[in-house]
């Protein structure tokens, strides 16, 4: 599993099924003497191809298609032809191909799954009837995937030498990006991350599994829908839908323990008490409520340092108490708490809101929403809305907690997309001189604001940082670059950590740890006129800045199962780190398996 191998990977796969399996197949870079020996002479074109030569004529292909769909649907069928291939096609192309294989394309691609399902995907799919047999599912499932992949003998872990994944990124997609509820479509959204782990991060992907939590779905068009493949009840809930999160979850116990979770766009109702209830189960954490905290945070931090401001003296304003709103509520009450405030003064610098305007103590009773128990510590005591106007509901609009509170830091976690209207901007920079603005609701068309409005409505005075890549502003003559707030310079490198180092939990601290990395990266942190995000280009250095940091606070807790020193764990990263590069192949007879050679597999008891 680390960097390229110098040894030979055995199969006892030959011809069209070793050109098959996605993970040992080189297409025409396989050398002559591999093609004599694994049967696959008139299997393939005359010449011997580099992978660099093979990315290029990938690379041409991809850049003929006009829509940024069939650009997903060409890296997908790649990924499922050369998985090697696919991702050195996304390292080597790093910037133009982050925004299909992941936000935004991905969205419109979960979109139209039922029209574009075409064979089994690379992934697992647990469906609420089979909970009774999960176990044995995910027990076949793993052991399937570890046949597929290149394995590590050296491990000897599982039948034949075949470690369990590692890694299991897994949705019930109730909340997928700002579009929702999707269905099963969901898995293209844990096949998008598992990618960007890879690019990012170096994790190999034969230690990754990508799962889909089939609990139903809510939305009519998919149930009416003859095509859907998915289960085409109304989606489970209550009791009914503990009762299959434990089953997936005593299944992980049982087939792969001391696997890392990753729990991916649970709806709003779910992901937050699905996080507390198994993160000491399982080491697990939650991208959208962690990873969304975790860069908008580290964001915050760098563009206060720039502009020579504590966060403890801000009034920050978050529109939007869905997961990633409470999420970075949460976040920045540790932080606000870490720099000597007690809980309530740090909650009291959180003014969020949602459908129902700012939340505030007595909503139930006034007929509007109450705030959900991740939002209640932020709803408002009374004696704070002195001089808040109110419509005649009751409800305090934005534009009225802006003008009264005058924040310096405005949030977009809502997917209403132009709720930072010019009043709003303007109001804004009435209170505070350079505001620090996060429209982090993607994909694109769901922003609050876009930057060219943003920067044009301040007179260029805002910070910005958006949650889905927008093009450069010019203003003024000026060319304003436009960082996008994404998650992939967080989770990567956390959950990279966490894997090298065998963490037996995902700790505040780690998070932490994250953060502060990831803050002293950032190029406003130095300078207010630059980017409130590195660019992307540089994804792979800060991913490991990350990784380091978070590896070491896992030390320093004593939650490494793999290291107990500073030293053993940058070795535990340096030894897990993958690189896409071809393998010499050899034949093997014993098994179908293809199992590393770097020494055999165990003998059975």
């Amino acid at each position: 599993m680390a960097g390229p191998s110098v040894q030979p990977l055995l199969t006892a796969l030959r011809g069209a099924d070793l050109l098959n399996n996605p993970r040992l197949n080189k297409g025409t870079a396989f050398s002559r003497s591999e093609r004599l020996e694994l049967e696959l002479e008139g299997l393939l074109p005359w010449q011997v191809e580099t992978i660099e030569q093979q990315v290029e004529r990938c690379w041409r292909a991809f850049g003929e298609l006009e829509r940024d769909l069939d650009r997903y649907a060409y890296l997908q069928i790649l990924r499922e032809r050369n998985l090697t291939l696919f991702h050195r096609v996304l390292a080597d192309h790093i910037e133009a191909v982050m925004p299909i294989v992941y936000t935004p394309t991905v969205g419109s691609a979960i979109q139209h799954f039922s029209q574009t399902y075409r064979s089994p995907s690379q992934g697992l799919f647990l469906a609420a009837p089979q909970q009774q047999r999960f176990s044995e599912i995910l027990g076949r499932a793993c052991r399937a995937w570890g046949d597929a992949s290149r394995g590590d003998a050296s491990r000897g872990d599982g039948p034949r030498g075949v470690a369990p994944p590692e890694l299991l990124l897994v949705t019930d997609a109730q909340g997928i990006l700002g579009i929702g509820d999707q269905g099963i479509g969901g898995i293209h959204i844990c096949q998008g991350k598992l990618a960007v782990y890879t690019l990012c991060a170096g994790l190999d992907p034969s230690r990754c599994l990508p799962v889909m939590l089939d609990v139903g779905t809510d939305r009519p068009e998919l149930l009416a829908d003859p095509n859907y493949p998915g289960l085409r009840e109304p989606r489970l809930q209550g009791e009914a839908y503990d009762a299959v999160l434990e089953s997936f979850v005593s299944a992980v116990e049982t087939v792969c323990p001391g696997a890392l979770v990753q729990w991916e766009d649970f709806g709003a109702a779910n992901a937050r008490r699905v996080l507390d209830r198994y993160r000491q189960r399982l080491p697990s954490f939650n991208d959208d409520i962690q990873g969304t905290s975790g860069v908008a945070a580290a964001a915050i931090l760098a563009g206060l340092q720039g502009l020579g401001q504590r966060l403890v003296d801000q009034q920050i304003v978050i529109f939007g108490a869905g997961s990633a709103g409470c999420g970075i509520a949460e976040r920045l009450r540790r932080l606000l708490q870490s720099q000597g405030l007690s809980a309530q003064q740090a909650a009291d610098r959180l003014w969020l809101l949602d459908r129902d305007g700012l939340l505030q103590e007595g909503m139930e009773a006034a007929g509007l929403t109450p705030p959900s128990a991740a939002a209640a510590p932020y709803a408002k005591r009374s004696e704070l809305l002195a001089g808040l106007a109110r419509d005649e509901r009751g409800r305090i609009e934005l534009l009225a907690v802006i003008e009264t509170v005058k924040p310096s830091v405005l949030i977009g976690t809502s997917t209403v997309a132009g709720a930072f209207n010019q009043q709003v901007v303007e109001a804004l920079c009435r209170g505070t001189a350079r505001p620090i603005v996060l429209p982090l609701s993607n994909p694109t068309p769901l922003a609050e604001i876009t930057p060219a409005n943003l920067l044009a409505w301040s007179q260029g005075k805002a910070l910005v940082a958006s949650g889905s890549p927008f093009a450069p502003v010019t203003l003024n003559g000026r060319e304003r670059q436009i960082g996008q707030c994404n998650n992939c310079f967080v989770f990567p490198g956390l959950g990279f950590a966490a894997v090298a180092v065998g963490a037996r939990t995902v700790s505040e601290a780690m998070i932490d740890a994250c953060i502060e990395a990831l803050a002293a990266v950032i190029p406003a942190a130095h300078d207010p006129e630059a980017p409130l995000m590195p660019p992307l280009a540089q994804v792979r250095q800060v991913s490991a800045a990350v990784a380091e940091a978070v590896a070491l606070a896992a030390v320093a807790e004593g939650l490494a199962s793999r290291a107990s020193t500073p030293a053993e764990a940058r070795a535990q990263l340096e030894l897990c780190s993958w690189r896409p590069h071809y393998a010499e192949i050899r034949a093997a007879p014993f098994n179908k398996s293809c199992v590393a050679a770097s020494q055999p597999a165990p003998a059975p008891d």
